[in-house]
């Protein structure tokens, strides 16, 4: 029998996520990895085959807990606008109480800034921008369900809202205040997209 690993792999691929959120994939070294790690080069390479396999691990990772995080509160099943606004609010929030979190961005959209789409981790990045779309044209479409928008504009709608969070991470690398800003200012202008507050009282 093999000898086994003294080792979390969740806990390695999470903290060499961190360095590469922080430090972009170019300027990690080996050796930032091995000391955030505590794993030599040689188990690094045994276990991920490469700094890229260990990079893609790290994106993965990214990948599912934002989707089981951040987008949670717009896949349940009684989601609406009510639901997208405090999912802007929420980052407002972040921004303001964490903005040296903030200043990093986001890991996925960064490696796309970084790298370009057309490499290896495009299709991470191409999954990551489409949960955000399913995630809104969920609460769009429940929303519209109830008459509470108008379902033409749902597609749409969630598409914009999927780019300008996108749009957010790196606003927010640059003045996590003024990110922080536009999110109140997305909350708002969702909430207005509401057809019923629009309707006059029966009279």
């Amino acid at each position: 029998m093999g000898r086994r690993r003294a080792y979390d792999t969740g806990a390695v691929v999470q903290a060499a996520r961190d360095v590469f959120w922080k430090r972009g994939y170019e300027l990690t070294s080996i050796a930032d990895l091995e000391e955030r790690t505590g794993l030599d080069r040689s188990s690094l390479y045994n276990a991920f085959g490469s700094k890229q396999g260990l990079f893609q691990a790290a994106l993965r990772s990214y990948l599912d807990e934002a989707i089981e995080t951040r987008l949670s509160g717009l896949r349940q099943p009684d989601a609406g606008l009510a639901a997208i606004v405090a999912f802007f609010s929420g980052m407002a929030h972040t921004f303001r109480a964490y903005p040296e979190q903030a200043s990093f961005g986001c890991l996925m959209v960064n490696t796309l800034g970084e790298l370009g789409g057309h490499n290896a981790h495009a299709a991470l990045g191409e999954a990551y921008r489409d949960s955000f779309r399913a995630a809104f044209g969920t609460a769009l479409s429940q929303s519209a369900a109830r008459g509470e928008v108008d379902a033409e504009r749902v597609r749409p709608r969630a598409n914009l809202l999927a780019t300008m969070t996108m749009g957010l991470f790196i606003s927010a690398r640059i003045d996590p205040t003024d990110a922080a800003e536009v999110c109140d200012s997305v909350a708002a202008e969702v909430a207005a997209w509401s057809t019923k507050q629009h309707s006059s009282p029966a009279g």
